[in-house]
């Protein structure tokens, strides 16, 4: 999940997120992202709240797509 870590929204999501799948993560930015959560993964979803530019998101799905 790709959200500002104080935004009330992105806090929402991710609580929501969380209990779908426990293997959720809030980062800011592709440089909180942990390689080892894709250990043994064949598919990630990115969400991100409604005040996170796409871009944003656009900059984590180059990131993971290029692990």
């Amino acid at each position: 999940m790709r959200s500002g870590k104080e935004s009330s929204n992105g806090k929402m999501l991710y609580s929501v997120c969380k209990t779908v799948n426990p293997r959720t993560y809030l980062v800011s930015s592709p440089s909180e992202i942990d390689k080892s959560w894709f250990v043994n993964v064949n598919s990630v979803g990115i969400c991100g709240a409604t005040s996170t530019p796409r871009w944003l998101m656009k900059d984590v799905h180059n990131y993971l797509s290029n692990l």
